[in-house]
């Protein structure tokens, strides 16, 4: 897998950055909602920038994310000229799900254990 540069991270939106950061943790909203004591249609919302986020939730979804507050806080937003920036990140998370695809039809739940899914 290719690596990742945080300053191209550091020049996506807030919601995109939470959003990739999951991705590359292999968690579900589901699990990510659960840890925030929040639905999931709160958080679907959440990562396409739909709701604002307190700094409060922002610390915890770091925490969740094991990623530093700052990357995530970091020049929140990203030009929308930058098209080879977001060819970038469509490459990469094409690249998660490739990887997440061979490790099978798992996803995490709740308490962090791997399970089938049965969608097809």
């Amino acid at each position: 897998m290719r690596k990742i540069i945080l300053s191209n991270v550091n020049n996506m939106k807030l919601h995109d950055k939470i959003k990739f950061f999951r991705l590359s943790k292999n968690l579900t909203q589901s699990y990510v909602a659960d840890c925030l004591e929040i639905d999931t249609g709160n958080y679907s919302r959440l990562e396409r920038g739909e709701t604002k986020i307190s700094i409060e939730r922002l610390k915890k979804i770091a925490e969740i994310l094991d990623v530093e507050l700052n990357t995530l806080m970091n020049n929140e937003t990203v030009s929308e000229s930058n098209n080879s920036m977001q060819h970038l990140i469509k490459e990469i998370l094409h690249e998660i799900k490739a990887i997440n695809q061979k490790l099978g039809n798992k996803s995490r739940t709740s308490n962090g254990e791997y399970v089938e899914n049965n969608e097809k």
